[in-house]
């Protein structure tokens, strides 16, 4: 989980800085500091690195080995990437509130190694959620915003190629349909109403 705003963003480059995340035992993380998992399988970051580039040190914690899974290639740098251009596009002075996850169904028994040969699971799906306020800019926090100043979207992702595409309407969800796929809460301080929304064309798809 994690906000999207104005003063994220500056001149910083992509660093590269693959590492392990300091607050979380190694024993822990996938190892893929040195080398990416085997296969078709890029280090997928979950937060991406564009998304923090106000300073190097933001961007590097973008490499940590806590944000990453193992993404198929032709996922990760095609239709994913554009959906990560898409939901920034939507960063606003009012923040713009993002959580982006993994996912494992029933059926998913595919796995791959990471960089030291660990067997690690595949997803089977990938998800994201949005909030933001429909004016970007009224300056209001959101416990503070009526209904009707608020917007939410989901994307359900599965785990395959879409090939080079723009994000397809196909993978809008409002918030409580994937609530109810994952068993997860998100943004539990707004109405069900809000997170009953799936207007993909309030968010330029």
């Amino acid at each position: 989980a994690y906000p999207l705003h104005p003063s994220y963003q500056g001149s910083v480059s992509r660093t590269d800085a693959w590492a392990f995340d300091p607050l979380i035992n190694s024993i822990y993380q996938v190892n893929c500091v040195n080398n990416s998992f085997a296969g078709s399988y890029d280090r997928g970051h979950q937060i991406a690195s564009a998304d923090r580039l106000a300073t190097r040190e933001m961007n590097e914690q973008t490499f940590y080995m806590s944000n990453m899974t193992p993404q198929m290639s032709r996922l990760n740098q095609d239709m994913w990437a554009k959906l990560e251009i898409k939901v920034r596009s939507h960063t606003c002075t009012d923040t713009l509130f993002v959580v982006t996850g993994a996912y494992f169904d029933a059926s998913g028994t595919a796995t791959t190694t990471d960089g030291s040969g660990t067997r690690i699971p595949i997803p089977t799906h990938y998800f994201k959620v949005l909030m933001r306020t429909v004016t970007g800019s009224s300056g209001k926090a959101i416990v503070n915003c009526a209904e009707s100043e608020i917007k939410t979207i989901g994307f359900w992702v599965e785990h395959r190629s879409y090939g080079n595409v723009e994000p397809p309407r196909s993978i809008c969800m409002s918030v409580a349909q994937i609530e109810a796929k994952t068993g997860m809460k998100f943004f539990p301080l707004v109405s069900q109403a809000v997170k009953n929304q799936n207007n993909p064309s309030q968010w330029g798809l």
